[in-house]
Order: structure tokens, then C-alpha cells, then sequence
């Protein structure tokens, strides 16, 4: 479904990808790690299109990602770092689930039916259907984690790009998260691209763990890294890594297998 070619990118004389190549079939669940400075979120941006590369290619499904999401609009949803909502306004969870029905210099709109109903389905999946009325500003940093990720999934994108979405959310939750994301790909055949400092827990549920510093160090499945040389490569000394087994079976939290289609 994606195939990265050869990417480099040089800004101010300064090489931040380099010769970088991979190949994502729809429906994995892939996981980018690395240290900071190491190119991650350039490389996302490059795979959703807000970035060109200095040299080299990025094909989804054989044409450029600006190509495919013209011809196929909504199929890729993008969680960045940054968050894009202004969380001090006004606004409901639901308006941020369906910022896009909002009209310009309006928070008044009358959603359909559908689209409440949708919205209501991922903010369950996420774990914050109980917060649907609530207004932002008083949600966690968790919480507001989650409803970027209900937004993020509202059009039912073919491809989900997330830099660092387990960024203020609690070790049990971001358990469920990768739990969540495991079942999107299992049951929706949807592709998760993953940027992620929890090299641990992240590797009981991923197909595969791109390990990035600049160039592309591995490109495997989470049993096939020796961790120890891959550390050392990639993160420049030997640090332990903790594998996480224990799961949360207290909390309501993951995808309804009851309903396919909206």
C-alpha cells in the first residue's frame, strides 16, 4: 500500500532522513521508534504528503499520497504532535469530533443524525462516549488525547497516521489505545503508521517497528530485532527494554465488533 523509496531530505546542508526505504501493506500496524532529533515526524509528514523529500519516492497504492487523498478524500487521518484544536474554546467533545460539519465563524450547526451517531460510536471506541458533553477545556490531557483520536477516525480513513498519541494519557489507557489500534487493523483493514517512544509495550501489538536515527536502521517484525544492536544503533548506548504483558481487564475500552458499517 506504501512504498517509500530512497527518501532523503537535506535542509540547511543537514541531512534529516537519508536514504530511508520501507514498504507498509494495508492493514499493518507499524511502529516508528527512535530518540528525538532521529527524523520521525519528518518522515510522517513525507508519508501524508505535507513534506516533499529532497531525493527519492513515496507511492501509496503507486501514485504520490497529495494524488491519492485528491482522488480519495478523507482516507487519511493525522494526529500531530501539536495539537490542532485550541482547547480553551467553547467547545463540546462532540463539536471537536465533528469540527469539519462546523460552519466558517459558527459553532451553531445542526448535526444529522448520522453524523452524531458516528461520532458517538468512536468517542465509545476511544473510551469517552461518557464525556460526549462536556466541554474541552475541562477534559484531561488524556481525555483530550482520546477525542483527537475519535476526530481523527470519524471519516473512516484507509490510513492512520499518529505521532506520539499516547502523549498524556495514563499507562492503562495507553494500553488500550494499542489494544484499539490492534483491533482497527484486525477488523477494518485499516493501516496504522505509529510514532512512538514506548518501545516495550508497543511491540506486543505491532506487525512491524521501523527503528529510525536519521537512516532506517531495521524494518521488521517486533521478534525478528535483536534489541540490544538495534539500542545501540539507533539510540547511541545500551539501554534495557522491558517487554509489557500485563493487560487492563477492568476497562471498557476497545472496538465493538457489532457494527461494520455506518
Amino acid at each position: 500500500m506504501i512504498r517509500a523509496q530512497n527518501i532523503t531530505l537535506v535542509r540547511n546542508n543537514k541531512k534529516i532522513l537519508e536514504d530511508v526505504g520501507f514498504d507498509v501493506k494495508k492493514g499493518e500496524f507499524v511502529a516508528i521508534i527512535g530518540p528525538n532529533g532521529a527524523g520521525k515526524t519528518t518522515l510522517v509528514k513525507i508519508v501524508i504528503g505535507l513534506l516533499k523529500p529532497t531525493d527519492g519516492t513515496i507511492k501509496i497504492n503507486g501514485v504520490e499520497p497529495e494524488e491519492f487523498i485528491k482522488k480519495r478524500n478523507g482516507v487519511i487521518g493525522y494526529l500531530p504532535q501539536k495539537a490542532i484544536v485550541n482547547w480553551s474554546m467553547p467547545l463540546k467533545v462532540l463539536d471537536v469530533v465533528l469540527i469539519e460539519k462546523l460552519s466558517p465563524f459558527s459553532f451553531f450547526r445542526k448535526y444529522s443524525k448520522e453524523d452524531v451517531e458516528r461520532a458517538e460510536y468512536w468517542l465509545e471506541v476511544f473510551g469517552i462516549k461518557n464525556r460526549v458533553n462536556a466541554y474541552i477545556r475541562d477534559l484531561s490531557g488524556g481525555e483530550q488525547q482520546r477525542v483527537s483520536l475519535a476526530r481523527c477516525m470519524f471519516n473512516e480513513p484507509e490510513i492512520l497516521v499518529l505521532d506520539e498519541p499516547n502523549t498524556a494519557v495514563d499507562a492503562v489507557y495507553n494500553v488500550k489505545i494499542y489494544e484499539t489500534l490492534r483491533k482497527l487493523c484486525d477488523n477494518r483493514d485499516i493501516t496504522v503508521i505509529m510514532v512512538t517512544h514506548d518501545i516495550g509495550a508497543v511491540t506486543m501489538y505491532v506487525d512491524k517497528v521501523m527503528c529510525l536515527n536519521i537512516k532506517l536502521h531495521c524494518h521488521s517484525s517486533p521478534s525478528a530485532i535483536n534489541y540490544s544492536e538495534m539500542l545501540k544503533r539507533v539510540y547511541g548506548n545500551n539501554i534495557n527494554i522491558v517487554i509489557h504483558g500485563e493487560k487492563c481487564n477492568n476497562c471498557i475500552f476497545g472496538v465493538r465488533d457489532d457494527r461494520n458499517t455506518h
